[in-house]
């Protein structure tokens, strides 16, 4: 269980991006989909492009600090392409509130989600998802304790500011950029259009 992809724990943007998307995963299981679906849709730790996949439809998710500009910086030329008919990014921002009783740290976040899952072959694969992003249960990720202060979603469709690999020279291996939400905001859509997709 402690085999993660890096030895020394999560660094804290991983940290904040594994509590984005576990708020994500509880969503799906709270609203839409069984505890199975959601966690069998989870990709976060596969490397593959997105976070989430079901059928036809994937999510890329992201968060911010309360304290960070408006703006989302994405890891590589393959996060906002997909093959999938559907794509949207889901973006997090998170509030650091250590004494508020609505924040969780990390480490409470996957207790009350292990807690919330019923189904031991969802439990299972959920635990072997988190290993293999590099996460166990350790004393360090018990802080910070965020809370979700906002959730903005968005469709990627044609007009979204982006690269994406079929358009980019060869000789250019790897990149990363931001995307500034104020530029993105005509493409905001409700985070129902999203569950209503999966």
């Amino acid at each position: 269980f402690l085999a993660g992809r890096k030895i020394g724990g999560l660094s804290p943007e991983q940290v904040r991006g594994l509590f984005a998307e576990l708020q994500f995963l509880r969503s799906l299981y709270r609203e839409r989909l069984t505890a199975t679906m959601a966690v069998d849709g989870w990709c976060g730790a596969d490397r593959v492009q997105q976070d989430f996949i079901f059928g036809d439809t994937a999510i890329e998710v992201k968060s911010l600090s309360g304290r960070e500009r408006n703006a989302v910086r994405i890891s590589s030329e393959d996060q906002l392409e997909s093959l999938t008919a559907e794509l949207f990014l889901a973006v997090y921002r998170l509030s650091e509130l250590p004494d508020s009783d609505q924040a969780a740290s990390l480490n409470e976040l996957v207790r009350s989600i292990e807690s919330e899952v019923a189904d031991a072959d969802a439990l299972e694969q959920f635990s072997h998802k988190l290993a293999a992003y590099g996460y166990a249960p350790l004393p360090e990720y018990d802080a910070p304790r965020f809370l979700v202060s906002e959730l903005q979603t968005y469709r990627v469709s044609d007009g979204f500011p982006r690269l994406v690999r079929s358009e980019i020279p060869n000789g250019i291996a790897r990149l990363s950029y931001d995307i500034e939400l104020e530029t993105i905001r005509p493409f905001k859509c409700d985070s129902n259009e999203i569950l209503g997709s999966v």
